[in-house]
């Protein structure tokens, strides 16, 4: 089918083909494949990539690709125009890593939604010029350039710049920008200091054509364009596209086309109106878009800004809250400091947290002299941490293996990195030392108690540090997770074990084949444990690339796809825990204090519901990032409360999900609703704002305070109406408590008070005041239906307590 809207006139064209096979060639712009029915094996470069329906992938201007198709293909091909793309965005490199078969976000789904309005659309709208359908081209566009387009400070991005030399697109640019002018191989040789012999030798390489070859191919695509879609002359048509006259562009286009332009123009273009001649083909293409259309009806994206939700309260159901079970907290030796003892207690206290992470348990500070042998060592300073805990009721969740100490400013950008000093490498040495270890656990707080807590063991991540043999590595984690496995299940079968901090972020054959190693040939986890930072890393031709991600449901779909993956190899374990997780790894991100944060919690919480056993959130306090840049009130650090013991917005995200009730009634994209018991329910909700364009092209410690709130898709209210059918009738007392910009937050008070150096007087007025808003409404049911009106600010969080009076 033909392609619209003409690439002479703007940035974007389709094309919707059945054709099965395309061998090897390479574009100067971008296209976007999108397969509607059928499947189809692309090769780009060397990877190669197993697409069915629904998937699409971006294929960089410059590469090299071929597919073979099924008998069933159904492809649109949207080709974007590389050159006018730069001058939009005033770059002179782009790059964009968009694959649906290797990744899975809710960018894709938006994505996805607008590609086929977009066929629908002109399938049922042939007028190419319509203004909607443009908007709606360019709103695809806004979908790709914010969610898949490389920011120049990625590593991905500049891999791609180094790989692909920059002469390339230089020539590549400036043929686009000028084929209309009389342009010459020394024109462009005198602009890129280069000998006309070098140049031409290099492009002849580079395109496989020569330079004279590749700027007539450039015409001609625009010239073909001319002819079919406006009513000129032949001589205007060859002018315009750089032709010196009608003899050359004449001659040009019959060695292409095998026809003069004249007799294409009348072969193909109809006289009245400019479209294009239905051939067989496209005849064809068209019916079997007729079907596709009538199997899949157009999809309108979806609108949270004002909903209606109807809730049915007679069948609750039972769900297990996996958000309160566990929190991080730093290594070993940061529990036998008094405040950091405070703020466990304070989170054990108000959040009922059960158990406490930890790790550098084995530290050279913990003076335990791993390597002094069995009878010589000094367990001292762990006792104090497992005393302490074990004294007011925490539960250890341990980290056995050698994580090192990491302080994050951003992605690449570290304040605190310290390795461990001290390994056991030597399997024997490692199977006396933990005998000895579980010995003494033993002895000190019996069989009964140890068998209650989670002693993890850390996978070494090799995926970021190429210098290693990856498979040599998880070898060795393998050896060491079977002598420490091995070696505790001698006194008790009961201990539960388990590793190693996965991801399928380096991938999903990687997880897959640790996995099936895991399985085949290793001792078995009790539980499998899982980081999830929404960062996309993994390798491209041996070299590291990292991209943040902008899936807005990261941890949903990556948990999604890691069951899935397991269930491929019927890798089934007891327990699967996220040990780890959050929107960032930097702890100098002022989004770590803001209510976006709370809301990104309590969205991610209710999205993960029935997905995990336990998940951990990165982390409890802000003392973990105490450094010589943290003087100040707040520093942008992970945690859910300050140095000072402040409660920030992170903190009461994870408050109101607790007051949730114990059976689940309806949960949303934006609300958990559920039964407290004795007539009680309970709903808390969110108006979590997905950041934009602008914050993922900063540095994460980079954005200022009063930079965040320009840093959001937008920072529009919603209005949530909620219609609870078969509730008991009579009196009811309705409690909202909000968290917003205006009331309750750290950050936005912080602000108001001019962001000062506060003293004693002033941290105890901001825990005073950083507290929730509340208001009370009372209400009569007579009909079996309560209706609960409930209206979010940009990233307010509520919980809101219904309550039958009697």
């Amino acid at each position: 089918m033909d392609n619209i809207p003409s690439m002479s006139k703007n940035i974007f064209a389709l094309n919707v083909t059945v054709q099965k096979y395309v061998s090897s060639y390479f574009h100067d712009n971008i296209e976007l494949y999108y397969i509607l029915e059928g499947t189809l094996k692309l090769i780009v470069e060397d990877e190669v990539f197993s697409l069915k329906q629904d998937d699409f992938v971006i294929i960089n201007a410059g590469k090299r690709h071929s597919y073979t198709a099924s008998e069933n293909l159904l492809l649109g091909i949207f080709t974007i125009s590389y050159s006018k793309l730069c001058d939009m965005l005033q770059q002179s490199f782009l790059v964009f890593w968009c694959n649906s078969v290797i990744d899975r976000s809710e960018a894709y789904e938006d994505a996805r939604k607008t590609i086929l309005n977009i066929i629908n659309q002109y399938f049922g709208n042939r007028m190419n010029g319509s203004i909607y359908l443009t908007s709606q081209f360019y709103y695809l566009l806004h979908i790709l350039t914010s969610n898949f387009m490389l920011n120049p400070k990625d590593k991905y991005y500049e891999f791609e710049k180094s790989q692909t030399d920059t002469r390339f697109y230089e020539i590549i640019h400036y043929v686009q920008a000028n084929y209309c002018r009389d342009i010459r191989l020394s024109d462009l040789s005198n602009k890129l200091y280069l000998s006309n012999a070098y140049l031409s030798k290099y492009i002849k390489k580079q395109l496989g054509i020569s330079f004279i070859h590749y700027l007539n191919q450039t015409r001609l695509q625009h010239a073909v364009q001319d002819l079919l879609y406006n009513n000129t002359s032949i001589m205007r048509v060859a002018l315009d596209n750089g032709f010196p006259n009608v003899a050359a562009f004449n001659k040009a286009f019959k060695k292409a086309y095998l026809m003069t332009p004249s007799a294409y123009q009348k072969k193909f273009k109809n006289t009245d109106g400019g479209s294009i001649k239905q051939s067989e083909a496209d005849a064809l293409i068209q019916e079997r878009l007729y079907e596709y259309f009538e199997k899949t009806p157009g999809i309108i994206p979806d609108s949270y800004m004002d909903q209606d939700i109807f809730a049915d309260v007679s069948i609750p159901e039972n769900y297990q809250k996996n958000w309160n079970k566990m929190i991080n907290i730093g290594a070993a030796s940061d529990l036998l400091k008094s405040d950091m003892q405070e703020h466990v207690l304070m989170l054990r206290n108000k959040l009922q947290f059960q158990y406490i992470r930890f790790w550098a348990a084995f530290s050279p500070e913990m003076y335990i002299n791993i390597k002094a042998g069995d009878k010589h060592y000094n367990f001292g300073r762990l006792d104090r941490v497992l005393d302490f805990l074990v004294n007011n009721g925490i539960k250890p969740y341990m980290e056995m293996g050698y994580k090192p100490k990491k302080l994050l400013r951003n992605l690449y950008s570290v304040l605190i990195k310290e390795e461990v000093e001290f390994r056991l490498d030597d399997l024997e040495e490692m199977e006396n030392f933990i005998n000895a270890f579980i010995k003494h656990l033993i002895n000190r707080y019996g069989i009964e108690e140890l068998e209650t807590w989670y002693f993890e063991i850390w996978k070494e991540e090799v995926e970021l540090d190429q210098t290693i043999c990856s498979e040599e590595v998880n070898e060795k984690y393998f050896r060491l997770f079977d002598t420490i496995s091995r070696t505790m299940k001698k006194y008790s079968p009961n201990f539960r074990i388990g590793g190693a901090g996965l991801g399928i972020r380096f991938g999903k054959k990687k997880f897959k084949d640790i996995l099936s190693n895991w399985k085949a040939n290793h001792s078995f986890p009790d539980f499998l444990t899982l980081y999830c930072y929404p960062y996309i890393l993994g390798e491209v031709e041996g070299e590291q690339i990292s991209k943040h991600s902008t899936d807005r449901s990261y941890m949903k779909n990556q948990l999604v796809m890691a069951k899935e993956l397991m269930e491929e190899i019927n890798f089934h374990v007891p327990e699967l825990h996220v040990t780890e997780w959050n929107s960032t790894v930097s702890n100098r991100n002022v989004l770590n204090d803001h209510c976006n944060k709370g809301a990104y919690i309590m969205k991610n919480v209710i999205n993960s519901i029935g997905l995990a056993d336990l998940t951990g959130y990165w982390l409890g306090s802000d003392l973990f990032a105490d450094y010589y840049d943290s003087q100040a009130v707040l520093n942008g650090g992970c945690g859910l409360i300050t140095k000072e013991g402040i409660l920030k917005p992170a903190f009461y995200a994870m408050d109101f999900l607790n007051k949730s009730g114990k059976q689940l009634i309806q949960k949303g994209e934006n609300y958990l609703l559920t039964y407290c018991g004795h007539s009680n329910y309970s709903i808390v909700c969110h108006n979590y704002k997905q950041c934009n364009y602008s914050y993922f092209l900063h540095k994460e410690d980079e954005i200022s305070i009063k930079e965040i709130n320009q840093m959001f898709i937008d920072r529009d209210k919603i209005h949530l109406s909620f219609h609870i059918q078969n509730i008991k009738n009579g009196k009811y007392q309705i409690k909202i408590h909000s968290i917003n910009q205006y009331y309750g937050s750290v950050q936005d008070e912080w602000v108001r008070m001019d962001l000062i150096e506060a003293n004693k007087e002033e941290i105890e007025y901001l825990k005073r005041v950083c507290t929730p808003r509340l208001s009370v409404i009372r209400c009569e049911v007579n009909d079996n239906i309560l209706h609960v009106e409930a209206t979010l600010e940009s990233n307010e969080i509520q919980y809101i307590k219904i309550m039958y009076q009697y």
